[in-house]
């Protein structure tokens, strides 16, 4: 929609943008009560809503699934007049960051407005909702900290911190502020032949392995946690265990009657700005206490000390076993490749016969969730070694690849410098204001506790904006080193081009990493294919064809004529 026309529409368009935490859904934050907020604001204002945007992430970060969606949209229709956001801290849970995206929407002719808190386009409209964002920055820091105070509280003084999901074998009972673990006599009796298969095995079995253990309860029949109660979520049908469920009752010292508070906490290492969100995480990282930290909470006990010590010596002798002898094979595309269809790793298999294979791990879980077969290893790794090479050796290929990843950098660099022009009009329009603040106060125009009140927020304004524009520049120098790092590419790649040929593998697994080289499997047509992509080439379609599904065979793989597709996310 051009100009003139957006100027002599008489409905005003509008986009509703909703957001959740995970742990936000129970405190009148749900996404139903916000949209429904949102609708009747845009109804009483006369808007028409386009489009609805819905996001469950973090609000402490600006790179987020949906709200990146929700830029994108308003690009490409440049008809949109405004967003609706239900409340401040909705937008964003730092006051910075919302500073920031309002004026990269205005920047797009986009106004940003708000069902709780109408804010005025004034001066002192923009200093209540800086001093509101400000407020919710500082509320959701207090809440943590008063959160964290009070479970220490609660575990120093004998009680367990367990909410709705106490360890397998126990069930909590609880009062206000008080809650403790008693023994659920049913789990505690599985818990108990857990660690004698583990230890002794079953009649004449010898000691049984921990998928030989999910298996077996699998085959009993004997329902898991998430079969007893709504709030777990569970991949699997009734009475299905995974491998996992058995290792944690397994290493889980709660059972010898003693469970453990602060085992682990949350650090910024700086790096929060790149990190993928972890549910009930967050972007910090999550990092082990020394034992001297943790607090200790006695409790019933299922087992005693000397049989658990016993499995975790187990524990400890199959992993020097796994770290003793070298595998015999190695894999060149060992932890890069996954399914296409159930998203599972695919990890290497070798057989005595000489061959190895990849096999998806989604088709070895207790239950499983995909059907796809194994690939032929050798298949694999041959083809993919050979359009490694075909983009090295051929200089058009080379040429090509170097130049889309400089267009992926470019694209990086476009989007950070964008966002540090936005970032740099702010200080500056803080700065101003901080300085007119200054001359007023000078000037006896506005009173002391007035201008003590702005100048506090005026300060911490600059301030975030500062620290936000330093993890913005940390995002964009790699796309400023790209120019060098090509250089360094191809005079790498000259040294090594006439010795690719006969490359041993550790020479041809450092090119896989350096490039990054990532494929995913799938059958297609009842043809072997391989989606393959890397720092210097955008994902491509190899195909593999053979005359039947079956594992067995060396049959050459070839890779087929297709245009590049759009890399994959």
């Amino acid at each position: 929609m051009n100009e003139l026309s957006k100027n002599t529409t008489t409905v005003k368009r509008a986009i509703i943008y909703v957001r959740v935490s995970t742990d936000e859904q129970t405190k009148g934050y749900s996404l139903k009560t916000q949209i429904e907020g949102c609708e009747n604001y845009a109804k009483e204002l006369g808007y028409s809503v386009v489009a609805t945007f819905q996001e469950d992430y973090t609000g402490t970060s600006l790179d987020r699934p949906t709200l990146n969606e929700m830029r994108q949209f308003i690009v490409d229709d440049t008809g949109i007049d405004a967003m609706i956001v239900y409340d401040l801290d909705r937008m964003a849970r730092k006051s910075v960051h919302q500073m920031i995206l309002e004026e990269e929407l205005l920047r797009l002719g986009v106004i940003v407005e708000y069902v709780i808190g109408r804010y005025e386009d004034s001066d002192e409209g923009r200093l209540q909702k800086q001093i509101r964002a400000s407020i919710a920055e500082y509320e959701k820091a207090k809440i943590l900290e008063r959160s964290k105070r009070g479970k220490r509280g609660k575990a120093k003084s004998g009680f367990v911190i367990v909410g709705s999901r106490p360890p397998y074998g126990y069930k909590s009972l609880s009062e206000p502020h008080k809650t403790w673990l008693v023994i659920d006599e049913d789990e505690a009796k599985v818990v108990k032949m857990v660690y004698d298969w583990f230890l002794i095995g079953n009649g004449d079995e010898k000691p049984l392995s921990i998928r030989a253990i999910s298996l077996k309860l699998t085959e009993l029949g004997i329902p898991t946690r998430g079969d007893k109660v709504k709030h777990v979520a569970k991949k699997f049908g009734h009475g299905v265990w995974q491998a996992a469920m058995v290792t944690h009752i397994l290493k889980n010292e709660t059972y010898t009657g003693t469970w453990h508070f602060g085992k682990t906490k949350m650090v910024n290492d700086g790096k929060e700005s790149t990190r993928k969100l972890k549910s009930k995480r967050g972007l910090g990282k999550q990092t082990s206490r020394s034992k001297d930290e943790w607090i200790s909470v006695p409790v019933p006990a299922i087992i005693d000390l000397i049989t658990f010590k016993l499995a975790q010596n187990r524990f400890e002798l199959n992993k020097t076993h796994a770290c003793g002898p070298k595998p015999e094979h190695q894999y060149l595309m060992g932890k890069r490749l996954k399914c296409n269809r159930c998203n599972y790793g695919y990890r290497g298999q070798y057989r005595r016969n000489g061959n190895w294979y990849y096999l998806c791990n989604g088709k070895r879980q207790v239950v499983s969730r995909c059907d796809m077969p194994s690939f032929s290893g050798r298949q694999i790794d041959e083809t993919v070694w050979d359009w490694v090479k075909n983009r090295l050796l051929n200089t058009d290929n080379l040429t090509n690849g170097l130049n889309y990843y400089q267009e992926e950098q470019d694209k990086n660099s476009t989007r950070c410098t964008e966002m540090l022009t936005t970032i740099d009009e702010q200080l500056a329009t803080a700065q101003k204001q901080l300085d007119r603040l200054i001359d007023l106060y000078i000037n006896g125009d506005i009173p002391k506790d007035h201008y003590a009140l702005r100048k506090t927020k005026f300060e911490e304004a600059i301030e975030k904006l500062e620290e936000e524009r330093k993890e913005v520049s940390k995002q964009l120098l790699p796309s400023q080193l790209a120019p060098e790092l090509i250089k360094q590419l191809k005079e790498y790649f000259d040294k090594i081009r006439d010795r690719l040929g006969d490359a041993s593998f550790e020479t041809k697994r450092r090119l896989i990493d350096l490039l990054d080289v990532n494929g995913k499997l799938d059958i297609e047509n009842n043809e072997r294919v391989i989606y393959i992509k890397c720092l210097i080439s955008p994902q491509q379609r190899l195909q593999m064809p053979t005359s039947h599904l079956s594992n067995i065979g060396a049959i050459a793989m070839r890779p087929c004529a297709c245009h590049p597709t759009a890399p994959s996310r």
